[in-house]
């Protein structure tokens, strides 16, 4: 029996993307964070989880989008200790919305230039039908190495790429228009 990955849709900005389920401990209401000054526009500044303060990461500007204020319904993971780092990081994100049970073979290569200057952290592109398996709306979504992200936004090598990737909808109605 095929084992399927487990992943997790998330929305930063306008965008949906998949990220591994086992970095993420679990996932709370936004914590109050405290700026720190002159922190780069990634650190949201630090937050209190359990007994610790830790930082609250904000991966929108690293994937080179503005994040949107008005959103009211923002979450934030929480990446345990040993994960990533020796300690815990809180990761924002504008929403949570399913864990998706995916095959391997359902992971897409993605053509390079479609994610330019995220291309390090991207590991492929999943097609996903609706809830109920019809072949109406059809989402492309890319599946991001979070980790891989956040180890190398640690050691200083990540910058603030410019993506020129975006969420693709398909429906019948385009699609049989098109052909």
């Amino acid at each position: 029996m095929e084992e399927l990955l487990t992943l997790v849709e998330i929305q930063l900005g306008k965008d949906h993307y998949l990220i591994d389920s086992d970095i993420i401990d679990r996932f709370i209401l936004p914590l109050e964070a405290t700026e720190v000054y002159d922190a780069p526009p990634y650190i949201e500044g630090m937050v209190q989880w359990n007994q610790d303060m830790i930082p609250a990461i904000n991966v929108a500007p690293l994937l080179g989008m503005q994040r949107d204020d008005k959103t009211r319904r923002k979450r934030t993971m929480i990446i345990p200790a040993g994960r990533v780092a020796d300690y815990a990081m809180a990761v924002s994100v504008d929403e949570v919305y399913q864990v998706r049970k995916i095959r391997p073979d359902e992971i897409m290569p993605v053509d390079i230039s479609a994610c330019r200057g995220i291309e390090d952290y991207v590991k492929g592109i999943v097609r996903l039908h609706d809830e109920n398996g019809n072949e109406g709306d059809i989402l492309v979504l890319l599946y991001m190495n979070l980790e891989k992200m956040m180890r190398e936004l640690l050691k200083g090598r990540v910058s603030r790429p410019v993506p020129d990737f975006f969420v693709w909808r398909w429906d019948k109605a385009t699609s049989s228009a098109a052909e």
